[in-house]
């Protein structure tokens, strides 16, 4: 991506290569020099711990979310920590995900386990030095090198129902772990272009068009539209879309519905473009948005489907979790976004307005070829008369 286009990430996360997201494992004795080592952190990485657990949720599976969302693992040690099993324990889950470890010495060196680990060793008085130690280790290095994954961290979704259940359960995932990411999104219209209705709402019956769907799929659809909007408002969103009508072979009857379907998810997604400010939003319409179809928020999970079926929908969707593999697709994304964003709006912030007048004049369009069905369909009815 050109200099140009990589300076124009707009939006309260500026993009995913920018802070790495440390996890910092620590005795509650140390809690005090934790906070320290937290506060030195945030100067140049996301800082993850127990603080971010939001009250009422399950311990022990928020602290392996944490982890598992982590670039890297820092168990804290001390002499208080060295006799803690829970501080081992932690290591040798993010060990098991191969989630790179980095111990942070305070005093004396490692043992046993940790022994064999590269550690960074500082006094108390270094603490607030420690970012520019870190920043010397060669992060690229450590966090992209190709490695065997012992435990799975990818899942496949088959069906749409199961993608769309399977979308809004990792992105509420996140938002319980107490953070949110920037939403990418290629495709058609996006998850915006979803209803924000429960299921026995009418509008569900004109955006399935002449291909009804369930209940149940609706329910998924909207919480899916509802955990990615949250991190949408949050943190922003770049989008890559076609908001163009396609052709298609339906007769009179069917074309009409389908025309329906599109102008209620024009609609849709308009009424959220809308609600955003230019600053929060990169959104290109090009014909490329359909050559795949990927979600990400920031670089805490991937989305990419593969298989489109004409009447159902997207199948075979991937998601990955893994935040290196993650992180190099965010970086490739925001490359191709950033090229077609200039090509599309050159001018920095201008991208939401002009894709508002691109979906107003398709929207104008399929008005006119609904008012001309409805004609045909008089003058047919009359001949048959």
């Amino acid at each position: 991506m050109s200099e140009d286009g990589s300076q124009r990430r707009r939006g309260a996360e500026t993009g995913p290569a920018n802070r790495y997201r440390v996890f910092l494992s620590y005795s509650h004795d140390d809690q005090a020099i934790a906070e320290r080592v937290i506060e030195a952190l945030k100067k140049q990485f996301e800082p993850l711990w127990d603080r971010h657990i939001r009250p009422g949720s399950a311990f022990t599976e928020s602290i392996k979310g944490l982890i598992v969302h982590a670039h890297v693992f820092m168990p804290l040690i001390t002499a208080h920590s060295k006799e803690r099993p829970w501080v081992h324990q932690e290591t040798g889950y993010a060990m098991a995900l191969n989630i790179p470890v980095l111990p942070l010495a305070i005093g004396d060196l490692p043992s046993e386990m940790l022994a064999q680990l590269q550690a960074i060793s500082v006094t108390e008085k270094e603490i607030e030095d420690l970012p520019a130690r870190l920043q010397k280790l060669g992060w690229e290095f450590i966090i992209s090198q190709p490695v065997a994954r012992s435990q799975p961290m990818t899942c496949m979704a088959d069906f749409p129902e199961a993608r769309a259940e399977a979308m809004a359960g990792h992105a509420n995932r996140i938002l319980e772990l107490n953070y949110s990411g920037r939403v990418y999104q290629r495709g058609g219209l996006s998850s915006f272009s979803i209803p924000d209705k429960d299921f026995e709402d009418p509008i569900w019956k004109d955006r399935d068009g002449p291909n009804p769907r369930s209940d149940y799929f609706h329910h998924w659809l909207a919480q899916e539209r509802r955990a990615l909007e949250r991190h949408a408002r949050e943190k922003g969103c770049t989008l890559i879309i076609d908001p163009e009508v396609p052709r298609t072979d339906h007769n009179p009857a069917d074309r009409r519905r389908f025309l329906v379907a599109r102008r209620c998810r024009l609609t849709v997604f308009r009424e959220f473009l809308d609600s955003m400010p230019d600053d929060q939003v990169e959104v290109v319409c090009s014909p490329r948005a359909r050559e795949a179809n990927i979600t990400m928020v920031g670089d805490w999970f991937l989305a990419e489907s593969r298989l489109r079926h004409p009447v159902e929908g997207w199948r075979q969707t991937f998601f990955n979790w893994y935040s290196p593999e993650v992180l190099q697709a965010a970086r490739q994304f925001e490359q191709i976004a950033g090229d077609l964003t200039q090509a599309y709006a050159p001018e920095p912030g201008t991208s939401r307005r002009k894709a508002l007048a691109d979906i107003a004049r398709v929207l104008k369009d399929v008005e006119a070829e609904l008012a001309s069905l409805s004609v045909q369909t008089s003058e047919a009815r009359a001949a048959s008369a």
